[in-house]
């Protein structure tokens, strides 16, 4: 099993609307892409200032099904039109679990 997780930080302009757009366009996600076997998306509480603020986490049963995750249409449609144009920065990883 493979767990992906990536942690966005938005410029500092980003509106509450854009962010909601953004967890919208996620949370459809696992609907067309039955590869993901549990995936969790959500804004930073804003607990810890200097915290990212969004996470993604999915779980694959295999690196390929992550990759089918990460070229998928829907994916790729969703960060092009929500994710990217308020990006400051993202990291991100793979790990088995």
């Amino acid at each position: 099993m493979i767990r992906h997780v990536s942690l966005l930080t938005w410029k500092p302009d980003t509106s509450a609307d854009a962010v909601a757009a953004v967890t919208a366009a996620l949370s459809a996600l696992p609907a067309e892409i039955p590869e993901l076997v549990d995936y969790r998306v959500g804004p930073d509480l804003g607990i810890d200032p200097a915290n990212a603020s969004f996470a993604v986490i999915g779980e694959f049963a295999s690196p390929a099904d992550y990759a089918t995750y990460r070229d998928h249409p829907a994916h790729r449609t969703a960060a092009e039109r929500h994710i990217l144009p308020i990006l400051a920065a993202r990291t991100a990883l793979q790990y088995e679990i």
